[in-house]
């Protein structure tokens, strides 16, 4: 179980002198104004995670990078002999556990520190050298699968027997057995682990440009002040209220990304040919393929939930931004400043912290005081969680880390803004954050981890049962409103939008497979075309919209943004089981779901908990309550403000 080191502290000497500390930083931090546009230094130590609780300090990092490189060299010492013996094979594997662990130790505590301050020299040589070391750890273990593979498989299945700690690693072997066609002889594995580094070149380009070097016009705020234009600021001045603070943030966005779209397009066809070499080394038929099946998730699901989509557009997001028009008021169609922007006056608009802590920790009661204590612990800005405001240099967005969990607490980046959006993201990545807990708590090493495909269903499904607590407290139509658009933009948001991004993901690899190459004008082309048939006849893109999925980080993830659409639709399944069964569905999704990790295949995971994704049913239940949703907010909505 997780124990945050603030609580292993307090039960040594000295912890009347950390509680003192800690209030005192409380009460120094209680009139701070967060500003996007601070000094990280700046920032008082309560909102930001405690990366030193991995590393007490730099050359702690040190340390641990030199025995990495010991370790690796006794990994490669195993080559030759898995067939000695089930114990020979057992030291083989907990050995690569525990290097696993390190490197994501070395890994995590540099990209922290890294993402906060991204003019962080120091950090950014840090986080090279261990990115540089992985392709090096890929290369010790080359051999073990093509080795094992080669073993018989009586062997194996005789040491699994012999050995009871060994036993644990059977549904891995099984696992890779499955993979075997696809698995290469250990020189060519070798090989493959060499070019790592070349292959993650395109994502290393497009985070170099867009961490430090690119470059915004500047925009003139909601109070009249000319102010730097950024990536974090465009998530929180596509929200204002006024329509020329929206504008402005949208074209000096696109207008950045514009200047530098052939860059990012040679970034992306860099990322794309790695994808393809790993694709025909391994001969697979597609790179989709050669990136579902190591998850053992097949191509058709991918499609399905496009085609499922695609079909039901009409009835669904067209209707939305027919609905989007007619509240706005709009005389022509809906654009891109006026596509996130509440579609009614929030009831409540901002949320401060205590605020938000309290809204989550009662959000969660339906699944039972165990989860909710975790929830509280992480909530507790001490405990170091979580760092929580924007600063200058940080990194745009919000992610969960919980790779540690288990041996250190899970790490929470957020910009929080005290929107309604940014409450519901940080459930969302709480949602991440205890999935980790529980699963790598229950789990062995091996399989603490989670698949991609489950990986968004924790966190979405937490962020429908917010909703669905919001909604049931609601007592006034402006409250349920807000809470119904609430509802319409998570799933505009989390499936549309990231279906048409899986869809451009696939067509624009499907292009480059018949050997073309991903140029600006293809992409935006390709681009513009899948967002003009999602949104419909009532949206008209900008002269520069088309260049945005330059501004998309997943397309560097390889076929990741789907799993955001199937994670809603699972999470909102889950969510209504739980609603309606209660504390029997709550005891299913956690043992069955959260806490399985990886210990078997993802689509028996997620079935065993009860959403079968097997069948394009929760997709279309999904959708029925996406038209539901529109149709209630538009009687709603005409009813209180008397317009139609």
């Amino acid at each position: 179980m997780l124990r945050p080191d603030s609580r292993l502290r307090a039960r040594v000497s000295g912890a009347t002198v950390l509680v003192a500390v800690l209030l005192a930083a409380t009460v120094a931090a209680a009139g701070f104004a967060p500003d996007p546009n601070m000094p990280r230094d700046q920032v008082p130590d309560l909102y930001k995670w405690q990366v030193h609780d991995i590393f007490a300090d730099d050359a702690a990092w040190e340390a641990g990078f030199a025995s990495l490189e010991k370790d690796l060299e006794v990994l490669a010492g195993f080559q030759g002999r898995l067939g000695e013996s089930a114990e020979t094979m057992y030291e083989c594997f907990e050995k690569v556990q525990d290097a696993d662990l390190l490197f994501y130790k070395l890994y995590s505590y540099s990209s922290l520190i890294y993402d906060t301050d991204q003019s962080n020299n120091d950090a950014a040589g840090r986080l090279g050298r261990i990115e540089m070391l992985g392709p090096r750890f890929g290369q010790a273990l080359a051999f073990m699968q093509p080795e094992l593979l080669s073993l018989d498989e009586s062997l194996i299945r005789g040491f699994l027997a012999e050995h009871d700690g060994l036993g644990v690693y059977e549904f891995y072997l099984e696992d890779l057995l499955r993979q075997k066609a696809h698995t290469l002889e250990p020189n060519e594995e070798r090989l493959m682990a060499l070019a790592g580094n070349v292959r993650s070149g395109g994502s290393n380009v497009y985070r170099s440009l867009t961490g430090a070097d690119l470059k915004f016009p500047e925009i003139v705020d909601e109070n009249g002040d000319t102010v730097p234009m950024t990536e974090s600021g465009w998530v929180r001045y596509r929200y204002s209220p006024f329509y020329n603070v929206r504008k402005q943030a949208a074209d000096a966005l696109f207008e950045g990304f514009r200047d530098v779209q052939n860059v990012m397009a040679a970034a992306l066809d860099a990322e794309v040919k790695g994808h393809i070499m790993t694709k025909q080394a391994r001969g697979y038929d597609s790179c989709l393929e050669a990136a579902l099946d190591p998850d053992d998730i097949s191509t058709d699901a991918y499609m399905m939930l496009i085609d499922t989509i695609d079909e039901n557009l009409p009835r669904t997001l067209h209707k939305y931004i027919a609905l989007r028009r007619k509240v706005m008021g709009l005389d022509g169609p809906v654009t891109l400043p006026n596509l996130y922007v509440p579609m009614v006056e929030a009831a409540d608009a901002e949320y401060d912290w205590e605020e938000c802590r309290e809204l989550l920790l009662a959000a969660v009661e339906p699944l039972g005081e165990d989860y909710r204590a975790h929830l509280a612990e992480g909530l507790d800005l001490r405990n170091g969680w979580i760092d929580l405001y924007p600063n200058a240099n940080k990194e745009s967005g919000a992610y969960s880390n919980g790779v540690l969990a288990g041996v250190v607490h899970p790490f929470i980046k957020m910009n929080f803004d005290g929107t309604l959006d940014n409450v519901f993201t940080m459930i969302h990545e709480l949602g991440h954050s205890l999935h980790s807990i529980y699963s790598k708590s229950h789990q062995p090493r091996i399989y603490g981890g989670y698949t991609t495909f489950l990986a968004e269903i924790a966190s979405t499904c937490n962020e429908e049962l917010l909703l669905n607590h919001m909604l049931k407290e609601a007592k006034d139509p402006r409250t349920r409103l807000t809470l119904l658009a609430q509802r319409m933009e998570n799933i505009r948001q989390t499936i549309f939008r990231q279906t048409s991004f899986a869809e451009f993901e696939l067509r624009y690899h499907q292009y480059a497979e018949q050997g073309n190459p991903l140029t600006a004008d293809y992409l935006n082309g390709l681009y513009s075309e899948i967002v003009r048939k999602y949104y419909g006849p009532d949206f008209e893109m900008g002269p520069d919209d088309e260049v945005e999925w330059a501004y998309i980080s997943h397309f560097y993830r390889n076929f990741y943004v789907f799993t955001y659409a199937t994670g809603l639709t699972s999470g909102i399944a889950m969510a209504e089981l739980i609603d309606d069964q209660g504390d029997r569905a709550a005891k299913r999704y956690i043992d069955q779901m959260l806490s399985k990790g990886s210990s078997a295949p993802p689509l028996e995971i997620l079935k065993n908990a009860g959403v079968d994704l097997e069948t394009p049913r929760p997709i279309e239940d999904m959708l029925d309550l996406f038209e539901k949703t529109i149709e209630e907010f538009d009687a709603l909505w005409t009813r209180t403000y008397g317009r139609s």
